[in-house]
């Protein structure tokens, strides 16, 4: 696994100059629209019941997965993290009953029954690559007491470039299984998606 800590500055100018071009729009955080962001989401919060339960949205962006539970009438007890400051803020404007966090996503200090992670593992930048993010994976099923959902690129439909990173889905499976034999891939709601679903126990 990487041990590099990676700067976050491209990442943030990514996302910020998105965010200023945007607004309140699912294309601030890169998603094509609203449509697809929710297909995503319905993936996500299939990996179980998720009402009443504690959950974590790891990269939340401007607080869109919460929107999706409002309007899905799912009441969790939601804690929304991002590193993009201006995302939190907008996301706490939009949402002042929700808890949202500006941190990291490898800095969780709490236990939750779910994590969920969309568009989390994408984009590339100095210090950020694949095992980066396998390690980012690993330290969040840490943190999951039941399980742990995240989407990623599909390099079979959809390959990597220069911002994008794209993954073979054995791949992570096989790495997914190194921390728990409970490992369930979803495809196919997206052309160039997939989803993993972990648990424990």
């Amino acid at each position: 696994m990487s041990s590099i800590r990676p700067d976050p500055k491209k990442i943030l100018d990514f996302y910020e100059d998105s965010f200023a071009k945007y607004g309140n729009d699912p294309r601030s955080v890169h998603w094509s629209g609203e449509i697809s962001q929710n297909a995503r989401f319905e993936v996500l919060s299939k990996i179980a019941p998720l009402d009443s339960k504690k959950i974590l949205d790891a990269g939340c962006g401007i607080g869109d997965l919460y929107k999706f539970f409002l309007s899905k009438k799912i009441s969790v007890d939601y804690t929304g993290i991002d590193i993009v400051p201006a995302f939190i803020e907008r996301a706490r404007e939009r949402f002042p009953e929700a808890r949202f966090i500006l941190a990291e996503m490898g800095s969780a200090t709490e236990q939750y029954d779910y994590i969920l992670a969309s568009g989390a593992f994408t984009i590339l930048a100095d210090g950020i690559d694949k095992d980066y993010y396998f390690s980012l994976i690993r330290d969040m099923f840490s943190h999951a007491k039941i399980g742990f959902a995240f989407n990623m690129l599909n390099a079979a439909t959809n390959p990597a470039d220069e911002t994008y990173l794209s993954y073979d889905i054995d791949e992570v499976v096989r790495f997914c299984k190194t921390l728990t034999d409970k490992v369930v891939v979803i495809d196919g709601y997206l052309p160039q998606d997939f989803t993993v679903y972990m648990y424990r126990g």
